[in-house]
């Protein structure tokens, strides 16, 4: 009956174990034994070698096939995009806003997105610092219910900050009024199909 790699790995250690009980001196049924075990893990290694290199092999026939079908996507993708373009200008050439039929509905979907200036965040960050402070009281809250708390100031200087617009709360400041210099809503008509 073949043994499991776990099983002669515990029969190697159990093998090592009596060796180190008898201090060291080798017997003869020891020596035997050790010999059996690692015989054994050779064996099985082999064995473990082909099951390794066999599924090493069917990964990389699927990371092939991955591929193929992403160039496949990709070039589906292009030609939707190629007919979809030419649909669009068709429709502002004619000026048809609808076309309906039993099976389909292909329209223009409004919608009116933030748009910002190219020099946006440099002109609302000029003025500005960005900073991290403790807060304190989240510390004495957080060791109050028993966690180690622990926190170095200087440890905030190895992290980057990274401040991006937001444009839904741009969105919503323009919607009241607020005048957000570099901000505007851009209507924009998108082809949708149904």
């Amino acid at each position: 009956m073949s043994k499991s790699l776990f099983n002669i790995r515990q029969d190697h250690l159990t093998v090592l174990a009596l060796i180190e009980e008898a201090e060291g001196e080798m017997t003869e049924e020891l020596l035997q034994q050790l010999q059996l075990t690692q015989e054994d893990f050779n064996n099985k290694a082999v064995s473990y070698g082909y099951i390794i290199r066999k599924h090493e092999a069917e990964s990389d026939t699927i990371a092939s096939e991955i591929k193929r079908l992403q160039a496949l996507k990709q070039r589906a993708d292009k030609k939707a995009d190629l007919f979809r373009k030419m649909l669009d200008e068709g429709m502002r050439q004619f000026g048809i806003e609808k076309v309906e039929t039993d099976l389909m509905k292909i329209s223009f979907r409004v919608s009116k997105p933030v748009e910002l200036s190219e020099t946006f965040q440099d002109d609302i960050l000029k003025y500005a610092d960005v900073s991290i402070t403790i807060n304190h009281d989240k510390v004495i809250t957080a060791m109050a219910a028993g966690e180690l708390v622990e926190y170095n100031e200087d440890l905030f200087s190895l992290l980057d900050l990274v401040v991006s617009p937001s444009k839904k709360r741009i969105g919503e400041a323009l919607k009241e009024g607020v005048s957000v210099p570099g901000a505007s809503f851009q209507e924009k008509k998108n082809l949708q199909i149904k």
